[in-house]
């Protein structure tokens, strides 16, 4: 009876290891199964990340924004070679178009933001959400990846940075500043545009000699601006071409600033008073004068938009420059307030003939010199 029962005990002993076996081959195969489902699950995000190819077509396109009527549409499309910038009308049509190389390593630089911040993971649109502000007057941007058999947008609708996740983000300010780059000139290129462009000018090509460069500085800017002084002297007193007159012949040194944007001359001025690409003298520029509500001062309202940056804090003076240029692509100076009364600012600036018509249709009307009377 005592070797039945001890045989029983045996046989029950060994269904039970077999049964703990089973129980522990079977934890085994969960383990096991579910490895493998997370690893498929890293493996298709990985392949996700790597379906990025090295010839793939990056698109940064932005639209309805406030500004220039010939800017209203700015596409950047960045290929294996170069960066084109391309500014289009509200009708499509080409305005300026800027193109760049780029080399294999600031490329390579691209591709791997794109891939290690898994851009094709991202959805499709990127709008405010509850609680945060709406942006105005930025527009839309939307940043493509085009390649074989795949076609990813991703749009941030309004174009506002604290719509975007912190990866994106990275990516547009990487695309902004291949913007920049595309509308950049090199120091040497810029050297050159400006030393042919001052040979065959009327004040040098009349009797100027001995072109020398003098100093040569890159301004923080947008865009990027050269300012590139040059000394020359001439066998006769004056500017320009004067073949129609008495010049006396006297040995005359000068010394010339040429700006240099967007892969063209912007400005030369000799010794500060002569301006060489409209052949006056810097006096002849017109004084504008105009009243507005104080609330109402067009330049301060583009600046409190939040979208524009400088350097440093700016005076309304910087901000004015700022929003006539890239606003109406009109260079203004001195501007002075002249009063303040009841609520209404009248302000007084200079500006260039050349744009007497666009200060017109801005409500400005041309006056005689007077004396500049600061805000209190």
């Amino acid at each position: 009876m005592r070797a039945e029962n001890i045989k029983i005990i045996e046989e029950q002993s060994i269904l039970g290891l077999l049964v703990g076996e089973v129980a522990m081959n079977r934890t085994v195969l969960v383990l096991l199964l579910m490895l493998t489902l997370l690893s498929a699950g890293c493996a298709e995000r990985d392949s996700g990340v790597q379906n990025i190819s090295d010839d793939a077509v990056i698109v940064h396109l932005t639209y309805g924004a406030f500004t220039l009527p010939e800017m209203n549409i700015q596409e950047l499309i960045v290929n294996e070679t170069s960066v084109n910038l391309s500014y289009y009308g509200g009708d499509r049509e080409l305005t300026s178009r800027y193109i760049r190389p780029l080399n294999e390593s600031a490329r390579n630089d691209l591709l791997r933001l794109f891939r290690d911040n898994r851009f094709l993971e991202m959805e499709d649109t990127y709008e405010p959400q509850e609680g945060q502000p709406v942006v105005t007057d930025v527009g839309v941007v939307e940043i493509s990846l085009i390649q074989d058999g795949l076609n990813k947008t991703v749009k941030v609708d309004p174009y506002y940075e604290d719509y975007m996740p912190r990866d994106l983000r990275e990516i547009d300010r990487a695309l902004v500043d291949l913007r920049m780059y595309a509308m950049s000139t090199p120091p040497e290129e810029a050297r050159t545009m400006a030393e042919e462009w001052m040979i065959s000018a009327p004040t040098y090509a009349y009797d100027g000699s001995n072109l020398t460069l003098d100093d040569h500085v890159v301004l923080d800017s947008f865009p990027q601006q050269h300012e590139i002084t040059y000394e020359f002297v001439s066998s006769h007193a004056g500017y320009g071409n004067r073949s129609d007159e008495t010049a006396a012949e006297v040995i005359t040194p000068h010394m010339v600033v040429v700006t240099v944007a967007n892969g063209e001359i912007t400005s030369a001025i000799i010794d500060g008073v002569w301006d060489e690409m409209y052949q006056r003298l810097l006096s002849d520029m017109i004084i504008m004068e105009s009243s507005m509500p104080c609330d109402e001062v067009p330049w301060m309202q583009w600046y409190e938009s939040g979208d524009i940056q400088f350097p440093a804090e700016p005076d309304e003076e910087e901000i004015a420059i700022a929003y006539f240029s890239e606003v109406h692509a009109v260079e203004i100076v001195g501007l002075e307030g002249i009063s303040q009364r009841s609520g209404t600012c009248s302000y007084s600036l200079q500006v260039r003939q050349r744009d007497i018509r666009t200060m017109e249709d801005l409500g400005w009307v041309e006056t005689r010199p007077s004396t500049f009377y600061m805000l209190t």
